[in-house]
């Protein structure tokens, strides 16, 4: 087990890897990064693709040109998270990657109606300082406990049998 600690809470991850050939300190490293990674696609999943089980395109070239679409926008707003944290002093992973999303959304197609290109990076500076409304204090957990699911069965459950020892 390597015990961690991010943002004064203490974590703990199991790992099978052997103590002499990896240090503790880079597996909590690499865990934590593996762990933005993961969230980062699950932003993609719940917020770009709003929790689409398919993409649209038919044909293999439009279904890679529609992943890079997905990919591309998901780095634009990770940018702009990026550096209004940065304005603000703050660490990226404090923005709500779902509200930067919406907001930076409405903010693009407001800028899209702009008049003048000279304009746009006057713009994007105040889309950065309007994003302090979209930190989170604290990463909202599960609203239950993790447990494990009972499987379902064709076979009957008897609820009231003693449990065994």
């Amino acid at each position: 087990a390597v015990t961690y600690e991010v943002n004064g809470v203490e974590k703990t991850v199991l790992t099978s890897l052997p103590a002499d050939r990896y240090r503790a300190k880079d597996v909590a490293e690499l865990y934590y990064s593996r762990w933005e990674i993961e969230v980062g696609f699950s932003n993609i999943k719940s917020s770009l693709l709003d929790n689409a089980l398919v993409l649209r395109s038919r044909k293999v070239e439009l279904l890679e040109q529609e992943v890079w679409g997905m990919l591309l926008a998901y780095n634009l707003i990770r940018r702009e998270a990026t550096k209004a944290a940065e304005k603000h002093k703050k660490a990226p992973s404090e923005i709500s990657f779902k509200f930067a999303f919406q907001f930076i959304a409405t903010e693009m197609i407001v800028l899209g109606n702009t008049a003048s290109p000279g304009t746009i990076p006057k713009r994007l500076e105040h889309l950065r300082g309007n994003l302090e409304a979209v930190f989170i204090t604290k990463r909202p957990r599960p609203s239950r406990p993790r447990a494990v699911k009972m499987s379902k069965t064709r076979y009957p459950i008897n609820h009231h049998a003693a449990p065994l020892k």
